[in-house]
């Protein structure tokens, strides 16, 4: 398992440049080589694609994001996952992704690493769950919770979070 979140052996733009170029395709070729160069390196999960929205800069990683937009977040995130996997079963040449952080995470108050979310069930769906959701319909293979407290429940044991919307709604075994 590695953090490949922008390169391995060789290094691209971080998610947040990716992105800036509104081009899928460099995605999946960024993530493809990173998957290929990993793998060859003994890694088989990466811990990405980080597919939080963020729209505080305060946040201490912005960058590792692909922004504020949701449908942009959704496409890149989508992108991300088949590069890193290919065609499903992984073969020797690709890694399984992680999507991160579930959920939110890109939405803690005042900017502050792991402090509480404090955002409406609307909100939360309308701008935050998509790239998750994209993610999640490209088949990436793992999910992280996120570190933060959402709708006043730890992420990591919320049953609405964790059994409802993920496992339920968004079709995650």
């Amino acid at each position: 398992m590695a953090d490949v979140v922008h390169g391995y052996k060789t290094i691209f733009p971080i998610p947040l440049g990716l992105a800036s170029t509104f081009n899928p395709d460099m995605m999946t070729i960024s993530s493809e080589v990173a998957a290929s160069e990993s793998a060859a390196g003994g890694v088989r999960v990466t811990f990405a694609p980080m597919t939080d929205l963020v729209r505080d800069p305060r946040w201490g990683r912005v960058m590792e994001s692909t922004g504020e937009d949701p449908y942009l977040n959704s496409v890149m995130a989508a992108a991300s996952v088949k590069g890193f996997q290919g065609k499903l079963p992984i073969d020797e040449n690709h890694v399984a992704a992680t999507v991160k952080h579930f959920a939110a995470y890109g939405a803690p108050e005042a900017g502050r690493q792991y402090n509480t979310v404090d955002i409406s069930e609307w909100r939360f769906r309308d701008q935050y769950l998509s790239s998750y959701k994209a993610a999640i319909d490209a088949q990436a293979q793992l999910v992280m919770t996120s570190f933060n407290t959402l709708f006043g429940i730890p992420a990591t044991c919320n049953k609405y979070l964790m059994k409802d919307i993920l496992r339920d709604e968004l079709t995650f075994d």
